[in-house]
């Protein structure tokens, strides 16, 4: 009965949501909803349309690989289609984002060359109001494609095919199963290549080969891992077989296609070892089919990375990434390392575990570092470094202090929100210990409706002292810790002491499951580091890359827009974050550099103990581009006696800067300058200028601001200009133990649209903000 009510809702209202909007009209960002076909032969010549929003006038396309061109045929526009959007609680969103932008259907015609690679495209497109959002295909080899035609969810119905092909499909409800059916010889080894997962398949594929007898001959895909990509079968009797192609979890949707290759085709499964020294020359074993033994490398990186080399050996239909590294190279499966070194082994079998000895003198400072799953290798590393006898070496106590427990939902491993039941015993700063990981506090909740916010980076959740990071059921304990020496004797307050080790399985933030491991030697001596699969597992495919070193202060960067649309006499903010390398925590001075005539960008400063920094990126009223520019954002600094510099994102190919006209707001700073005192508060003004048809709200986002300073007066929907206003001001906050710094924030405006792109306008007048030291503060009074 519910559901029939909240049906007959949503139709009821479609009409009335799909109308003329009472807060008139804005400008939504070009958005891509779908891309027929997906696979594209190479050395074909193909149309493919692209359907999304505010497509009209689409004048170019822009594409990531070489060998791949593109002219636009048509545009058309599409019927609208039901608008309906649901909000946070899944209920009807009741937020207006004006009327429905035209749905439009471009024709593009993609040239492929026949010596295109194989493997993943992407593109953009460009029109009037900038460039679109990264769509992506396939370049596949000239086969036949075997189209998933139900029914075919039995071996009875099963599509024959005959190989080579492609079999092509959806797991599109739940419970779905596809069957083909193929013919092979004795002694015929056929690879298996499913691209799909490489342009945002939901598919987790588990796929099964069944004899003649429907007997099953092997299963992939079970276990996650390369498997769901790739994998290869020798077949030693001749007959019909029969292809089995299901979801792990038993899914069903649209989006759980898959395009698998399959035929006698060069495919490599891994390289060993997983690198080689830079500037040295070495021979690679090339674990795959179809394909040689051996492969000769020299240690210069791809032109698009600083230190990892894409190859594509015997033309292979897939490509293997292999590490470089300054650190002496040697192969072992255990036995004494002197380092600096990185040493290339094998966990070899189930239950197996690698040990390697090395002499470490007092405060001796070592990194250890594992390269496995993000080269290929199905290693779930973990990391312990041991004393002399082999014992754990105690780093520290986790001593509680103060307990909660979480509330109101079940938590997951990376997300920085989780909502406890009460923080009156905890600040900004404070270490807290649930489970087996150790975080720390970033923000505290401004109502009980918010959780506490605790640091992280990219989207992880950030650990300390070499934790990972875990799951958490509601009701779970929380304790707020202090951190005290190993060996310290403890009075029982009736918590329960955490005592930490040198160990690590996940090395968190850009490291996924390769673990990470920072030691400090407490006394001269032999130790030992050791290896193992965190699940017991082993084989020829779990190699890995074990870097034992001194840490190596260094950033990497990446930009966010990748493509900013920017609206002519306009400004919009462009983030630039620095992931931090072994401790570095130097300033790094940031710009954009290359920009088109009529354009301007603001520069940068990192800071110290700070991760990201705002740009402003402004076009004039005459600005004219007809095309794109490439976005360069450059970040230096000075580390030991070098100067150091990066460039964002360098693996990206499509950062394209682009024109629009000019925007629906005009955002102005009316404060100029803002001091703080740690503990104190401020309010900040800030007005807009509407323009054209739009009346809508705007929610406003404060841009830059330094660790421990937050803005207040946010209610359930943040600093928000409601339709009726065009000023507003609000207040910061600097925490009791806010640092002192003197830096530049800024505020923009960001209007509500159905694209997922950054539709913000920043005011290019930026605020200073100081916060004074406690010293400085003191000594006035």
């Amino acid at each position: 009965m519910r559901k029939s009510w909240l049906r007959n809702s949503i139709l009821a209202m479609s009409p009335l949501m799909a109308g003329d909007s009472p807060t008139g009209s804005r400008i939504t960002p070009p958005t891509l909803n779908s891309v027929s076909p997906v696979g594209v032969a190479r050395g074909t010549t193909v149309e493919i349309t692209i359907e999304g929003l505010n497509l009209a006038k689409a004048s170019a396309i822009y594409f990531s690989e070489p060998g791949v061109t593109g002219r636009i045929v048509r545009v058309k526009e599409l019927p609208d289609l039901s608008d309906i959007r649901l909000g946070s609680n899944g209920t009807l969103s009741t937020v207006d984002v004006g009327p429905l932008p035209p749905r439009n259907q471009v024709t593009v015609e993609v040239d492929v060359s026949p010596d295109a690679e194989i493997g993943p495209v992407s593109f953009r497109l460009l029109t009037p109001l900038g460039t679109s959002p990264e769509g992506k295909f396939l370049i596949e080899p000239y086969y036949g494609e075997a189209p998933d035609k139900e029914p075919n969810d039995t071996p009875e119905n099963a599509f024959e095919t005959f190989l080579p092909a492609i079999l092509a499909g959806a797991i599109s409800r739940p419970g779905d199963i596809d069957y083909f059916k193929i013919q092979v010889k004795a002694g015929q080894e056929l690879s298996f290549l499913n691209g799909a997962m490489l342009i945002g398949s939901a598919l987790q594929p588990v796929v099964t080969i069944l004899d003649s007898d429907l007997n099953v001959v092997a299963t992939f895909g079970e276990n996650g891992g390369s498997e769901q990509v790739m994998f290869a079968r020798r077949f030693d009797k001749a007959g019909t077989y029969y292809i089995r192609v299901e979801d792990y979890q038993r899914s069903g949707r649209a989006s759980n296609f898959y395009r698998i290759v399959v035929g006698e085709f060069p495919l490599v499964l891994g390289a060993f070892p997983l690198g080689v020294q830079s500037g040295a020359t070495a021979d690679l074993a090339i674990r795959g089919y179809h394909t040689l033994g051996k492969f000769k490398v020299d240690g210069k990186p791809s032109p698009d990375s600083e230190d990892t080399l894409t190859l594509r050996p015997d033309n292979a239909f897939d490509t293997v990434r292999i590490a470089l590294g300054p650190e002496l190279e040697i192969q072992s499966q255990g036995g004494s390392i002197a380092v600096p070194v990185t040493v290339n082994g094998r966990i070899g079998k189930p239950g197996a575990e690698n040990r390697y000895r090395f002499h470490a003198s007092r405060n001796e400072q070592l990194i250890f570092e594992v390269n496995a799953r993000r080269l290929g290798s199905d290693l779930d590393s973990y990391l312990e470094v041991l004393d002399a006898k082999g014992q754990p070496i105690e780093r520290a106590i986790a001593r509680p202090v103060w307990a909660t427990s979480f509330t109101l939902r079940d938590h997951d491993s990376a997300a920085r929100g989780l909502r406890i039941s009460a923080w009156d015993g905890i600040k900004v700063g404070d270490y807290v210990m649930t489970g087996g990981e150790i975080v720390r506090v970033e923000a505290l909740p401004l109502s009980p409706d918010n959780d506490t916010v605790f640091e992280s980076f990219g989207g992880q959740r950030l650990t300390f002292f070499d934790t990972t990071p875990e799951a958490h059921a509601v009701d779970a304990a929380l304790y707020k810790v202090q951190i005290v020496p190993p060996g310290a004797k403890l009075s029982p307050n009736g918590l329960p002491a955490a005592h930490l080790f040198y160990r690590n399985d996940d090395g968190g933030p850009g490291y996924g499951k390769d673990s990470l491991l920072h030691f400090t030697a407490p006394a001269d001596g032999e130790y030992i580091v050791c290896i193992r699969d965190v699940q017991g597992l082993g084989g020829e495919k779990y190699s890995y890359r074990l870097t034992a070193r001194h840490p190596r202060p260094d950033f990497r960067l990446t930009v966010n827009p990748r493509n900013p649309n920017v609206p002519a006499g306009g400004t919009i903010p462009v983030t630039v974050t620095a992931a931090r390398i072994d401790g570095f925590d130097g300033p790094i001075d940031v710009s954009l550099s290359g920009l088109p005539a009529g354009f301007h960008a603001s520069s940068g400063v990192i800071a110290p103990g700070q991760v990201s920094t705002t740009l402003a990126l402004s076009a004039d009223p005459s600005a004219k581009l007809e095309t794109t520019a490439p976005l360069k954002a450059t970040g230096k600094a000075s580390i030991g006696n070098a100067t150091v510099a990066h460039l964002a994102n360098p693996e990206d190919h499509l950062k394209l800067i682009s024109l629009m006209p000019r925007a629906d707001i005009l955002m102005s700073a009316e404060t100029k300058e803002v001091t703080l005192e740690p503990g104190g508060s401020a309010e900040i003004t800030v007005s807009i200028q509407r323009q054209g048809d739009f009346r809508g709200r705007v929610p406003v986002e404060v841009r830059n601001l330094p660790p421990r300073v937050r803005v207040l007066d946010v209610g359930l929907n943040g600093v928000l200009l409601n339709e009726d206003e065009s000023r507003r001001s609000f207040t910061i906050d600097a925490l009791p133990n806010a640092e002192p710094v003197d830096q530049l924030i800024y505020v923009s405006g960001a209007i509500e649209t159905r694209s997922g792109q950054q539709n913000s306008y920043a005011a290019p007048q930026p605020i200073r903000l100081h916060i004074k030291s406690p010293v400085a503060s003191a000594s006035r009074e």
